[in-house]
C-alpha cells in the first residue's frame, strides 16, 4: 500500500494489495490494522471497504510477521504511527467503555500522555470517536502484555500527506517521544533522600517506574556529598536487614537486591 502511494497520482490506498475488490481494483486489499483477533468479526465490513478485515485474524503476511516476531522476543512497548492529528489513542479501542486490565496500566499511559502532551488521549472512541475492531494494540496488550499506543501524528491541516516543510518537525517531536518510550521499556531509575527528624539518618526511595526490573539479581547504589566519617555509616533496608556498605569522607556506596518492574525500594 505504501508503494501504491507513492506511485498514484492521487493516493488513496491504506490496505495491503491483496486483490480483494474486482469491481474496482483500486478498493482492494485488506486492512492490517483490523486483521488482529482481539474484537475480529467475519463480515464486518466488505471487501472493497477501506476498513475490511480479511477472512480470518492474521490471514495476512503483514500481521503473520508481527505475531512472529512477538511470539519470539519478549517486547515490553510497542508504538505505532498512524496520521493525523494530534492523538494518542490506546486500548481498548474495540470497546464502547474501555478499561485497562490493572490500575497501574492506566498510570503508564497517563505518565506516558504526561510527557507526550498529545491534545487527544485515550481509547479509540474517546480520541478518533470511532471503535476499531480487530486492532493491533489490542492484540498487543490484551494478548501478549505489550503497552502499546497509537499516536496520530501531523497537524490537521496535512491531512494524510503534510507538505514537506512539515516533515522535520514532525519527525523531531515523535523521535523524542519514542526514544521516551525506549527509556520506559526498560529500567527507569528514580531516586529521593529525606532526612530524618532528630537524627542524622536518611531515608533513601528508589523507584524504578519502568517496564523492566534491573538486571541481575543485585544493584549497587553510590551516593556523593554526604559529610560522615569513614566507617560510621550502616545501611539497611526497608525489612531491616543490613546491605553491604562503603563509606568514605564523602561518598557511600551499597549494594541492594534486584528492583522488580513498576516498583520501590527504601
Amino acid at each position: 500500500g505504501y508503494v501504491a502511494n507513492e506511485k498514484s497520482q492521487h493516493p488513496e490506498q491504506r490496505k495491503n494489495m491483496r486483490p480483494t475488490c474486482n469491481k474496482n481494483t483500486h478498493k482492494s486489499g485488506v486492512d492490517i490494522n483490523r486483521n488482529f483477533p482481539i474484537a475480529w468479526k467475519p463480515h464486518k465490513f466488505p471487501e472493497c471497504d477501506e476498513e475490511y478485515q480479511g477472512t480470518e485474524p492474521f490471514s495476512e503476511p503483514e500481521t503473520q510477521a508481527l505475531r512472529s516476531l512477538c511470539d519470539r522476543y519478549n517486547f515490553k512497548a510497542a508504538m505505532n504511527f498512524h496520521t493525523y492529528g494530534s492523538m494518542l489513542t490506546h486500548p481498548y479501542n474495540h470497546a464502547t467503555h474501555s478499561k485497562l486490565d490493572t490500575p497501574d496500566d492506566e498510570l503508564i499511559y497517563q505518565e506516558l500522555q504526561h510527557v507526550f502532551q498529545f491534545q487527544s488521549f485515550g481509547p479509540a472512541i474517546r480520541t478518533v470517536g470511532y471503535t476499531t475492531p480487530g486492532e493491533s494494540d489490542d492484540w498487543f496488550y490484551g494478548e501478549k502484555h505489550i503497552i502499546s499506543m497509537s499516536p496520530e501524528v501531523g497537524p490537521e491541516s496535512g491531512g494524510f500527506f503534510p507538505p514537506a516543510s512539515s516533515i522535520a518537525g514532525i519527525d523531531s517531536q515523535n523521535f523524542k517521544r519514542a526514544v521516551h518510550l525506549v527509556g520506559k521499556a526498560g529500567f527507569q531509575l528514580n531516586a529521593a533522600a529525606v532526612a530524618l527528624a532528630g537524627s542524622s539518618s536518611f531515608e533513601l526511595t528508589i523507584l524504578n517506574s519502568g517496564l523492566s526490573p534491573s538486571i541481575g539479581g543485585q544493584f549497587a547504589v553510590v551516593m556523593g556529598g554526604l559529610t560522615a566519617p569513614a566507617g560510621s555509616s550502616k545501611v539497611k533496608s526497608a525489612d531491616g536487614a543490613e546491605l553491604e556498605t562503603s563509606v568514605s569522607e564523602t561518598v557511600v556506596a551499597f549494594v541492594g537486591n534486584q528492583i522488580e518492574r513498576r516498583s520501590k525500594a527504601h
